[in-house]
């Protein structure tokens, strides 16, 4: 499994420059989509639709955690090739994700690239604006099943007993102060576990704790 550090550039910068560090050899990735909009035009309708790459989730890149030191030297390396960027660290460290925890994000262009496509093979404008239409209606109804899903297994694992022994490392999730920083399970009352950080205890839920498995790297 491939593991990724985050990059944190400006909103604008975030397609110029994993563009960037890509041709430069890094292997960086980004999830992005094909915006289409209208702009006025010489033609009888008076307009003319136009498309544009833009980043699903601007400001961030993701980076081959083999090219961490690398990526740190060009970080600060001046003048810079690459439109300015620096290595996401939390705690002082520098947290890795796996592929299935961007899986989601990877899910996305590819729907959306899809449609992208459809619409350009379209016979008419008004085919693809009907495919536009319904890719728009399709993508709602798709959320509003995830968030239900999401809703019911949510009230399920909150149900359930933490198992978790005394001792046991652990990280967090869904829990952004406590993002790639592990803690130590001092006890378990139900749903719950005790958590230790450093010298604090911490309540948590028991869905929320999960032995630690997430590889961090000293700043």
């Amino acid at each position: 499994m491939s593991r990724w550090l985050i990059l944190r550039t400006s909103g604008g910068q975030t397609l110029p420059l994993a563009a960037s560090l890509g041709a430069a050899g890094f292997a960086v990735w980004t999830p992005a989509r094909v915006l289409r909009r209208s702009i006025p035009a010489k033609t009888p309708s008076g307009k003319r639709l136009i498309a544009t790459d833009a980043p699903i989730l601007p400001t961030f890149v993701f980076a081959a955690e083999a090219d961490l030191l690398r990526l740190a030297a060009a970080a600060v390396e001046l003048p810079s090739p690459h439109p300015a960027f620096s290595i996401y660290r939390h705690g002082g460290r520098v947290p890795l994700v796996g592929d299935s925890e961007i899986a989601g994000l990877r899910e996305e262009e590819a729907r959306e690239a899809a449609v992208i496509r459809a619409m350009r093979e379209a016979e008419s404008h008004a085919a693809a604006e009907a495919i536009r239409i319904a890719a728009i209606k399709s993508e709602a109804a798709r959320r509003r099943a995830t968030r239900e899903l999401e809703r019911k297994q949510r009230a399920a694992l909150r149900a359930k007993p933490c198992q978790l022994a005394p001792g046991t490392v652990v990280e967090v999730a869904e829990m952004p102060a406590l993002i790639g920083v592990p803690g130590v399970v001092e006890s378990v009352d139900g749903a719950h576990a005790h958590v230790r950080f450093g010298t604090q205890s911490w309540k948590i839920e028991g869905w929320r704790v999960y032995p630690s498995t997430l590889s961090t790297i000293a700043a």
